[in-house]
């Protein structure tokens, strides 16, 4: 999962960086600077890549596609 992709899924599933953050299990300056590219160590990434999953909602394809059911 990229930044990108992260903030794409999350905005899709209506979600603040906040909500993501709790699902994660994470400090939401984590999020915001996972999004913006500012690099995270890789648990932080696979837990906002798990949080997002979690959803059943989100589906992830490749390095830029970011797939969500309604």
């Amino acid at each position: 999962m990229t930044p990108k992709q992260c903030k794409m899924a999350r905005v899709a599933l209506d979600w603040t960086v906040r909500e993501l953050a709790e699902k994660a299990n994470v400090v939401p300056n984590r999020v915001s600077n996972f999004e913006k590219g500012r690099g995270a160590q890789i648990n932080t990434a696979k837990a906002l890549e798990q949080a997002l999953l979690s959803s059943d909602k989100v589906r992830f394809q490749g390095h830029t596609c970011v797939c969500v059911e309604d």
